[in-house]
């Protein structure tokens, strides 16, 4: 008697990444900058993670973000947001980075703020500034309104990006454009 199989076939496909550079990090120092900082997704993110079949990963000095899709092109998601989304990640840094870092402290009071909404209009920088993060980048604790005190927080949104080349979407399908975002932090030597 012959078994019958049948093949399920579930597509993930990147929905973003997040580069983060640091010239005291890397090449030719065999040490990486995701033993430095921790990148985790606050507790609405995960929520919208588990309903939505997405998931994320941070190696290297990169944020992947990546969901499931519809086995159907162009790639469009599995399950359609609703609306404006924000996807935001909480970011710690270790006294190493903070070392060779030229950062104000953050934290209790303030915390920096990196956003695809920033829209400084070239390279994916969500920064403030493509030299690096300053002082611009730091935001009010109750206007930021993180769940736990962190250093700073990605804030990802589905919409309401006023530079298109910022979206990680496009049209009302939702395709995927998959942008890579850039973080750029001054080393202090």
């Amino acid at each position: 008697m012959a078994l019958s199989m049948d093949i399920v076939r579930t597509i993930y496909k990147e929905l973003f990444t997040v580069k983060i550079l640091h010239s005291g990090y890397g090449a030719p120092r065999p040490n990486l900058i995701a033993g430095s900082i921790a990148l985790e997704a606050d507790e609405e993110t995960k929520t919208l993670f588990n309903n939505y079949y997405l998931g994320y990963r941070f190696f290297g000095d990169t944020l992947i973000c990546f969901m499931r899709i519809a086995a159907s092109l162009p790639a469009v998601p599995y399950l359609k947001f609703p609306g404006d989304v924000r996807i935001r990640f909480r970011m710690n840094a270790s006294v190493d980075f903070l070392s060779k870092t030229v950062v104000d402290a953050a934290g209790a009071k303030q915390v920096y703020q990196f956003t695809n909404q920033v829209n400084i209009g070239t390279g994916g920088f969500i920064s403030m500034h493509t030299q690096g993060v300053n002082s611009d980048d730091l935001k009010n604790v109750n206007v930021v309104n993180a769940d736990k005190i962190c250093f700073g927080v990605v804030d990802v949104h589905t919409s309401t990006v006023v530079n298109s080349s910022y979206a990680i979407f496009s049209g009302v399908n939702q395709q995927l454009i998959s942008p890579n975002y850039s973080i750029r932090f001054i080393n202090k030597s």
